[in-house]
């Protein structure tokens, strides 16, 4: 996705999503969570966490909580503020609905996923 679409994207994530401060070592969520939000990094950066282990730091763009929406199932990997963060936090039902919507955020989250496979397949 080129950086054009992405800060257009991360845009429109601030204008429908609901939008949360995080001090540095907030947590945004836990392993083992109830899904109740995709996040979309506005500005800061967070830290993916599985048993213990920091896989990845995403920042601005970058989106996070995208898998548990998709499949219902609880988090797989917590997730840190590393310093002064702002997120839009977007909720199942607008996730659903720009899903079957908005085929650029389809692109856009499929992007996502294979980036967050690629980085977790490094980690391994």
């Amino acid at each position: 996705m080129s950086a054009v679409a992405e800060m257009d994207f991360k845009d429109f994530a601030a204008n429908v999503g609901t939008i949360m401060d995080y001090a540095p070592g907030d947590m945004i969520f836990r392993e083992g969570d109830e899904p109740n939000f995709m996040y979309l990094v506005l500005r800061g950066s967070v830290e993916i966490i599985v048993r213990g282990v920091v896989l990845e730091k995403i920042g601005p763009g970058k989106a996070l909580g995208i898998l548990s929406l998709l499949d219902g199932e609880i988090r797989s990997a917590s997730a840190r503020a590393c310093e002064a963060t702002q997120l839009a936090l977007i909720d199942h039902k607008k996730f659903r609905y720009m899903m079957e919507e908005m085929p650029q955020f389809c692109w856009y989250v499929m992007g996502e996923l294979a980036h967050r496979l690629r980085a977790t397949n490094a980690a391994l």
